[in-house]
């Protein structure tokens, strides 16, 4: 019988901290958040523990002068375009490299500092045997408990168990061998199952008879780097120490269908690691299990409709001039991702058919009307048979009162601020929903609200915990934040909360 405190009595038993803390499986972000932050760098890995990621997956190489950098490849030619091998040059001329995003590479110590800063552990993969001592005596220097240390190459890592490494080790098993077999002169403390590629259902390949006879072993167990949700939902509830993926935010879902959670509405799609009202936003909004994307829309020269905050695309394009004065061909030539981040060079500026094409039957949508016809916006959520799953709001009044006298069904939402009283708010267009606004609005009033049949909607921008923790203790119906990651963490997983 697989004993079910095996992963915590593992980690007690190599002095990690705060063990009964730790939310298992452990998020071990891949190269840090590498889906959003060039890989391998400090900003990949500080944007990883931010997301929630209890580890830091990080490969590592030996310089010419023996320096532990780390970094995946032999040379930096993928990530800069510089041919230079690493064992063969320096730290002085490898740190002197400038990747995407003004980031460098950074040597084994920076990113032991960064992690004990962010309580969060290194998952270490050895990418050239030479690194293999270094590494670990440098965790041993800088008294880092909070560490593993693994490799493909079972001939390492009984090197590392001979040298009487204290780290717990792992080996990394390929597709198609016998992961004990592979893994056995190594005797490591962890089998680490590298089966992404396996098949389309690789978690169906984690038996419970390999979980049990790893536990009888003292073997923990770790996977893949996998960002598949069906994949990771069937590897959630397996008794293994940790799951690595490219996306750390993702191993911690939102959870569905609680009728006394409040719906999360994403302003502006995941802003914080995506760009502002894009797919790419939607869909990280989507993949963490939220309910509603925020989004502004407005219309092109040649009435179209997209996903723009800004009377004009400078902000977020590399282009200039106002939205109105655009055509689609236009704007749809624009970049809508450098200025947030190299990472999203290339992204386009959709339309709202796209977008409401994306959220159809994953989502649903809160549409800010900035400068559109509300007869084409309400046409098109009608066409795409979104009505009950979308909410309307524009500061224009005229605006809300034609999409009522259009569709008596369609969902409206009110500001409480603009007017003097709730009965008012409510009545202007008959509103669904009415906001609140954190530090503008009287929270004591939303029980009225929900008496009288309509939804209250708390808002804000706020990144900070105390004032999202305010915003928990109000029994909202929806909640729209600027960092709604934050709010699920501390909502449900407040141990990989980081200050």
């Amino acid at each position: 019988m697989i004993n079910m405190n095996f992963n915590q009595e593992w980690m007690a038993r190599f002095g990690w901290p705060n063990v009964e803390d730790l939310h298992l499986p452990l998020a071990i972000a891949h190269r840090g958040a590498s889906d959003y932050r060039i890989e391998n760098t400090p900003e990949a890995f500080s944007l990883a523990a931010e997301l929630g990621a209890e580890m830091w997956e990080l490969d590592v190489r030996l310089s010419k002068d023996g320096v532990v950098v780390v970094c995946h490849d032999e040379n930096l030619d993928r990530l800069a375009g510089n041919h230079l091998r690493i064992p063969d040059t320096t730290w002085e001329e490898i740190s002197a490299v400038e990747l995407p995003g003004n980031q460098r590479v950074p040597r084994l110590e920076e990113v032991i500092e960064l992690a004990r800063r962010t309580n969060s552990g290194l998952y270490i993969e050895l990418k050239a045997a030479e690194a293999a001592d270094s590494s670990w005596q440098i965790l041993r220097e800088q008294d880092f408990r909070f560490a593993v240390i693994g490799s493909f190459h079972a001939d390492w890592i009984a090197q590392l168990r001979q040298s009487k490494c204290p780290y717990p080790l792992s080996v990394l098993v390929p597709i198609g061998v016998d992961p004990f077999d592979y893994s056995s002169v190594a005797q490591p403390d962890i089998i680490h199952l590298c089966w992404k590629r396996a098949s389309a259902e690789p978690h169906q390949l984690v038996t419970s008879e390999i979980v049990e006879r790893c536990h009888q072993q003292g073997i923990a167990l770790v996977t893949w780097d996998e960002e598949r949700l069906e994949v990771l939902r069937g590897l959630a509830h397996l008794p293994i120490l940790g799951i690595c993926s490219d996306c750390p935010e993702i191993l911690k879902p939102w959870p569905t269908g609680g009728d006394a959670l409040p719906q999360l509405v994403c302003h502006r799609g995941a802003n914080f690691v995506a760009p502002e009202n894009t797919l790419i936003a939607t869909s990280i909004c989507i993949s963490q299990g939220f309910d509603i994307v925020e989004i502004d829309v407005r219309t092109t020269a040649d009435s179209e409709i997209v996903l723009m905050h800004d009377a004009t695309v400078d902000r977020t394009t590399n282009g200039k001039g106002l939205v109105r004065d655009l055509t689609l061909e236009q704007i749809q030539q624009l970049d809508a991702g450098s200025a947030y981040s190299e990472m999203y060079k290339g992204t386009m500026v959709p339309t709202l058919y796209e977008f409401l094409e994306h959220c159809r039957g994953r989502c649903g949508a809160y549409v800010e009307i900035k400068d559109a016809d509300p007869d084409q916006v309400l046409k098109k959520v009608v066409v795409h048979e979104m009505l009950d799953n979308v909410f309307f709001w524009c500061r224009n009044r005229d605006v809300m009162k034609r999409i009522r006298s259009l569709e008596p069904k369609a969902q409206l939402m009110a500001t409480r601020w603009m007017f003097p009283d709730l009965e008012s708010t409510i009545a202007d267009y008959q509103a669904n929903i009415v906001e609140y606004e954190l530090g503008r609005d009287d929270f004591s009033e939303i029980p009225k609200c929900q008496s009288l049949g309509v939804k209250a909607m708390v808002f804000s921008l706020t990144h900070d915990s105390e004032k999202l923790r305010q915003i928990q203790s109000v029994n909202a119906d929806l909640v729209n934040l600027d960092r709604p990651d934050l709010f699920k963490l501390l909502s449900f997983y407040p141990q990989s909360l980081r200050s």
